[in-house]
């Protein structure tokens, strides 16, 4: 099969044969088609040089080894002419070891052909292309020539050589070119068609045409390869760490089914062992209900002397019912689906005389009971000894493992998403998890911060409402008390003309001589207004102190609820600082982090670099030893 696909390289290569070789050599046409398939023979060694490194006849015997080498790498012709032979004294073991490392080469061979085969049907492609550009340009130069004729047929021969005609009549003659002069001869065939096409431009009758030039459009073709090729590699590359990471992720994922199916057991047998239990706990909420019930008709049939009419007819109905299910029920699960006992089957009012009372329970029945109590208590201590035994320690490891290799898939998924959109830069990132969790945590304590701000105004405006409403009700308790020491003041002031009347009427009285034995009282109400007098002059100080006092305390209560603000003021300033303080040292524990990361990231790059730098130098000494021996 390689040899096959390198004839077809070899044919597939081979420059298209000069069929224009005889006929006269004046004839324009036939040094037309020499040219274009000197153009030919210099593309076919382009060609093969962009593709070699290195310029080389088509037709040499070492084209083979070329194409061989180009086709299978150092590495792997290495590894196929290293492949050791087998031996009889070895095992079944190695035998099958090497059987599986060969299929292994034998299928990147394969591949490997594979790809030079659709190297092969492109290169076929392209030299079927350049076949019909040839075609075009046969009929183009034929045209040329048919107006050329008609143009020395109308004006004459012409007086001046075309320019170049030497070099194509030189060009033509030759026919062997040696392999060392193929650049010059590509060269001046090139310069040769240039000047042509240029004289036929300057023909009457004939359109000019804009002409390209090649050395241009060769480095042009040559630039574009090469970030072609690179395009390429780097997607090979990163097709091969996304399939590595894809198995990576595969094998984890494997991992993670498996510890979730054992934990998934667990869960299974703890879920059992509930339910083992919660039949345990119905069993005995029946036994107990029938016992207390039991219990209270026992008491009251002792003391009203009657023991014999004791049975199902003295029970609840509710109870009864509830008892009689529970029985069927037990029978079917515990898979004693028989008939009934005798008790059960003649009703409730024919008790069996088997003791002194007709009792609640058949002896069937009570040992129906006790063997499935018995055996819900074995099945829930089986589960929990398999349940110890299995897990153990091991569930918390499960657990952990879990949310490990949960991890280890999320970084591995986010590693790729990120090398995938570094591959395509045009196109719009998308942005990544953890950058928006983050916004969104920003965004939360955002919303802390406005809340917290709201509070701290609120229970401002609340102190301040407080103490707006102390202030009134202080006022009014002050107007109050104005008003009681003006409405006492009033009636002092009014009484105080008609004193004076009276002590004017009494001096007059004295004065005729009219003494009698009213001396006294009037002595005591000169002393009563004396006191008035004495009292209204100390209320008037009173009320000029309560008015300089009630000025002090607005002015200290002003003063207070200044504190107040200024208090609230400098805790909300602290708070915001704070706040910003632990905004800044989250941002700069995060951009610590991404810095870390990024060091981190940069140094494993190293260590990878260093270790591939490390197996080339390898495989180089060891390609070098191979060629010593």
């Amino acid at each position: 099969m390689e040899e096959a696909a390198e004839s077809n390289q070899e044919s597939d290569y081979l420059p298209p044969t000069n069929h224009a070789n005889g006929g006269c050599q004046n004839d324009l046409f036939l040094q037309l088609t020499d040219v274009i398939s000197s153009l030919e023979i210099s593309v076919c060694s382009w060609r093969s040089a962009s593709a070699g490194g290195h310029m080389a006849d088509p037709m040499s015997p070492g084209l083979g080894s070329a194409i061989c080498s180009t086709i299978f790498p150092s590495t792997v012709m290495h590894g196929m002419n290293q492949i050791p032979p087998v031996s009889q004294e070895r095992d079944l073991k190695s035998i099958q070891t090497e059987i599986s490392h060969l299929r292994e080469q034998n299928a990147a061979l394969r591949f490997k052909l594979m790809a030079t085969d659709v190297e092969l049907d492109s290169s076929k492609n392209t030299i079927k292309v350049f076949i019909d550009e040839k075609n075009r340009l046969q009929k183009k130069a034929k045209n040329l020539q048919d107006l050329l004729d008609e143009n020395n047929g109308v004006n004459g021969p012409l007086s001046s050589p075309i320019p170049g005609v030497r070099g194509l009549y030189d060009l033509t003659s030759d026919k062997h070119i040696s392999s060392s002069d193929a650049q010059q001869e590509t060269n001046a065939s090139l310069s040769t068609l240039h000047t042509l096409i240029q004289y036929l431009q300057s023909l009457p009758g004939v359109k000019p045409t804009l002409c390209g030039s090649p050395e241009v459009q060769k480095d042009n073709q040559q630039a574009e390869l090469e970030r072609l090729k690179g395009c390429y590699d780097f997607m090979k590359r990163l097709n091969e760490r996304l399939s590595i990471t894809l198995k990576e992720c595969k094998t984890d994922s494997e991992k993670l089914s498996m510890h979730l199916g054992t934990l998934e057991s667990a869960c299974t047998a703890l879920r059992l062992a509930l339910q083992s239990s919660e039949k345990c706990l119905r069993t005995y909420s029946v036994l107990l209900a029938l016992v207390e019930a039991k219990e209270e008709i026992l008491l009251g049939q002792v003391a009203v002397g009657d023991l014999i009419n004791s049975g199902w007819s003295l029970l609840p109905k509710d109870l009864e019912i509830k008892t009689k299910l529970f029985l069927m029920e037990v029978k079917k699960t515990f898979g004693r689906e028989g008939p009934l006992s005798e008790s059960m089957k003649k009703g409730i009012g024919i008790p069996a005389f088997d003791r002194f009372y007709a009792p609640w329970l058949s002896e069937e029945e009570e040992q129906t009971l006790k063997d499935y109590v018995r055996s819900l208590k074995f099945d829930l201590t089986s589960i929990a000894l398999q349940e110890q035994q299995h897990m153990g320690k091991d569930r918390l490891s499960h657990s952990h493992e879990v949310s490990h290799l949960a991890e280890i898939i999320k970084t591995k998924v986010d590693n790729a998403i990120k090398s995938s959109m570094e591959a395509s830069p045009g196109q719009h990132e998308k942005p990544l998890r953890a950058q928006i969790l983050q916004e969104l945590t920003d965004t939360k304590e955002g919303l802390t911060e406005i809340k917290a701000s709201l509070q701290l105004l609120q229970t401002e405006k609340r102190a301040l409402e407080l103490q707006i409403a102390c202030e009134t009700e202080q006022e009014r308790a002050y107007m109050l008390i104005r008003d009681q020491l003006q409405m006492g003041l009033v009636p002092r002031e009014e009484d105080s003309p008609s004193d004076e009347k009276r002590m004017v009427y009494l001096k007059n009285a004295s004065s005729r001589g009219e003494h009698s034995d009213q001396s006294l009282d009037l002595q005591q109400l000169l002393d009563s207004l004396t006191r008035c007098n004495d009292m209204r002059i100390h209320i008037e100080n009173l009320t000029s102190d309560l008015e300089q006092l009630s000025s002090n305390v607005h002015l200290e209560k002003a003063q207070a609820a200044q504190v107040i603000m200024d208090f609230f003021k400098a805790h909300r300033n602290l708070f915001i600082t704070y706040q910003n303080a632990c905004r800044k040292y989250k941002e700069q524990q995060r951009k610590l982090d991404s810095q870390a990361g990024l060091m981190s990231q940069h140094h494993l790059q190293q260590l990878q670099s260093l270790m591939q730098t490390i197996m080339n130098l390898q495989i180089q000494k060891t390609a070098k030893d191979t060629d010593s021996f």
